[in-house]
């Protein structure tokens, strides 16, 4: 049976800066302490059918599509992986500066991973609970590295 989370948050970005970010997976290793390692495995322009293959602590490798793309409001990912799969659906909305982030996500455990199903939805949502600053902390960076008009 998966597991379904509803998690929302407030980042200390704005909304088209955080969209951006979190539209393209590669970025996950600035942003996300279990991404080890993510890479494009397609090419041209990020948008719906484009794909990632990532490696992540405690998850192995996993197959990352994004399946909706609506800049700068709404994002779905398909994650598929040896020990789960996921379906994250990410809605943005502006709050002054910041952005209202809500996910919602099925999460799908395989094998052994089933055992631990239960616990889930509990480490998912103390997981999420540190992601706003860790956004946030992403988008800063993203934005120093890029040049100055």
């Amino acid at each position: 049976m998966p597991t379904r989370l509803d998690i929302n948050a407030r980042v200390d970005a704005p909304i088209e800066e955080l969209f951006d970010l979190m539209a393209d997976p590669e970025t996950e290793v600035d942003w996300n302490p279990d991404a080890i390692k993510v890479r494009r495995v397609d090419q041209g322009a990020i948008g719906p059918g484009a794909e990632w293959q990532g490696r992540y602590k405690g998850m192995g490798s996993m197959q990352i599509k994004l399946d909706e793309y609506e800049r700068p409001h709404r994002l779905a990912f398909s994650i598929n992986g040896n020990r789960m799969d996921m379906h994250w659906t990410f809605t943005f909305a502006p709050d002054g500066t910041a952005t209202r982030l809500a996910a919602d996500a099925e999460l799908q455990p395989k094998g052994t991973m089933r055992l631990m199903s239960p616990l889930f939805g509990p480490m998912m949502r103390r997981t999420f609970s540190k992601r706003p600053a860790q956004l946030a902390a992403g988008v800063a960076a993203r934005r120093s590295r890029q040049p100055q008009a």
